[in-house]
């Protein structure tokens, strides 16, 4: 190489660094709804990386900032092992921890090193960004709906100058390995309106639905058993798959005047999915039913908006998405089913999704059978605060709750688009009626 070429890579490395040390304008997905309180956390940076004694003894303190009129509570608590530093946001007179652009600075009490920072991207506990001192840099792991996304990205900042600076220079420095759109405030809340309004018409409906093993409701609007047809006359009810039939039959129903065909739900997709050993315990274990009611039912909701769609009973499946892998015909490891449905509502606004729980079922053999359904509303509301809303049969339940029940097994997931006409259908049962 000779000594012109040198200077030159020598000033380009020079201005890369100089933009490294200074403040980044580059960078892709920087959120700027994120508030910014650098400027009272350099303030008080003699008091960060002061003695822990002087950090305990601190009062809880409200900073008005300079640049703006935003307002930053600063206080310390003593836990145990770890002090923490947190430097919180107004949000409507109160300054609640879990809040969008909050930092939660912890500090070892056994030598007070500095050991992370743990910065909020919403207003909910489950976003948010952890980084951790390492060398003469820092490292980040990022977390979205309660799972690791991003894990170990490189921050070029030695830690202790990362605490001085606003949260946008993190973003512009990784914006090439972290997508940080993923954690912008949701567009056009008008988008979700039509999933809560579902929800809104069947939270009060809820309680008033009978439960019965096997049921649902027919063509007619009365509710049978699914197995042989016949008219339920003693404590008539919805199993899992009657109820989430009855939900899309409020949709179904505003638009045709009548309600699904049971026989057409039960349709069975023998050959797209399955293998020799399962077919062998087709009619003896059903072991897919869940999986082609689902379809079905999906199926029949698309037909409404696009009356020549295609009859692949696949059609409205969720595929695999970024940071999550769907098993075709098994779907999603319900232990991720917090982000996947986050990516969802962000990805495919106005839609609810049916979920059909595959996993380890019986004996004489053990077969992974889909062995329940759920009808799941993930969406933003008018205030761009996240929602997920979990039904099954007759109650309202959650995610966490599904996670606790089926850790370890998969759902797999059809999409229906939510409808503003949705009205929840009334039975024509007299045993019901009465």
């Amino acid at each position: 190489m000779n000594r012109s070429a040198g200077r030159v890579l020598l000033i380009l490395f020079a201005l890369m660094t100089a933009a490294n040390a200074a403040g980044f304008s580059g960078g892709q997905g920087v959120n700027h709804t994120i508030p910014e309180h650098n400027e009272t956390r350099r303030r008080l940076v003699g008091l960060i990386t002061g003695p822990l004694s002087t950090v305990t003894a601190s009062r809880p303190t409200t900073y008005r900032q300079l640049s703006g009129s935003a307002r930053v509570r600063f206080e310390s608590r003593d836990g145990g092992d770890h002090v923490y530093l947190l430097f919180l946001n107004e949000q409507r007179g109160r300054f609640p921890i879990v809040g969008r652009g909050n930092w939660v600075i912890r500090r070892r009490a056994q030598d007070g090193a500095f050991d992370q920072v743990k910065i909020f991207l919403a207003d909910h506990p489950d976003f948010f960004a952890r980084i951790f001192p390492r060398g003469p840099r820092s490292t980040m792991d990022v977390i979205l709906a309660g799972q690791t996304v991003y894990r170990g990205v490189g921050v070029p900042f030695a830690f202790e100058q990362l605490l001085q600076r606003p949260f946008a220079d993190i973003q512009h420095a990784t914006g090439s390995l972290v997508d940080w759109r993923l954690f912008w405030p949701a567009d056009a809340a008008a988008q979700y309106a039509a999933v809560e309004t579902m929800v809104d018409r069947l939270r009060p409906a809820l309680a008033m639905l009978p439960d019965a093993e096997d049921g649902a409701m027919d063509r007619h609007g009365n509710l049978v058993f699914i197995e042989s047809l016949v008219l339920q006359d003693q404590e008539p009810g919805f199993n899992c798959s009657g109820f989430a039939k009855w939900v899309v039959d409020g949709i179904y129903h505003s638009y045709t005047g009548n309600y699904l065909d049971i026989q057409s739900l039960r349709t069975r997709h023998i050959g797209l999915r399955g293998h020799g050993w399962s077919d062998r315990y087709e009619q003896q274990r059903d072991p897919y039913f869940g999986l082609d009611w689902s379809r079905n039912l999906a199926l029949a909701a698309l037909r409404l908006d696009h009356p020549t769609a295609s009859t692949d009973p696949t059609a409205a499946d969720v595929g695999s998405l970024t940071f999550a892998r769907a098993v075709p015909h098994v779907g999603f490891a319900v232990d991720e089913l917090r982000a996947v449905l986050y990516l969802l509502a962000r990805n495919e606004p106005g839609h609810f999704y049916i979920g059909s729980v595959n996993r380890e079922f019986g004996s004489a053999p053990s077969l992974r059978q889909h062995v329940h359904i759920v009808v799941i509303f993930p969406y933003f509301d008018a205030a761009g605060r996240y929602q997920v809303v979990v039904m099954e049969r007759n109650v309202e339940s959650s995610v966490a709750s599904l996670q606790r029940r089926y850790s370890g097994d998969a759902i797999h997931l059809v999409r229906i688009r939510a409808s503003e006409r949705f009205q929840p259908p009334i039975f024509g049962n007299p045993a019901f009626v009465e």
